[in-house]
């Protein structure tokens, strides 16, 4: 069992996706999409490795893979200890901005 632990950024992006969708869609549908990231996320404590490797960042040093939840991609690192949530974004975005990463 590992650690999942969230980095700054990616509980910065979290927010503001469910701050738009309660905007957009009613608080509701926010709630449900923020549950379900959380549900999956956590699940990674005992499956770190069920997400798909992140071709995109096959050039890290570190292991890379993401999970889909709804329209959202939630990239994470897969350390020896833990799991680092790195980013979330919405599925539709230019993927080429994972350089950042």
């Amino acid at each position: 069992m590992v650690k999942v632990v969230w980095t700054e950024r990616a509980l910065a992006q979290l927010e503001r996706a469910i701050v738009y969708i309660k905007t957009e869609r009613g608080v509701s549908y926010a709630t449900i999409v923020l549950e379900k990231i959380l549900e999956k996320t956590s699940a990674l404590e005992m499956f770190p490795r069920r997400g798909q490797e992140e071709v995109l960042l096959k050039h890290k040093k570190a292991e890379y893979r993401y999970l889909i939840v709804f329209s959202f991609k939630v990239i994470y690192k897969v350390l020896q200890d833990r799991v680092v949530i790195s980013r979330i974004f919405h599925a539709a975005r230019d993927p080429k901005k994972l350089k950042g990463i």
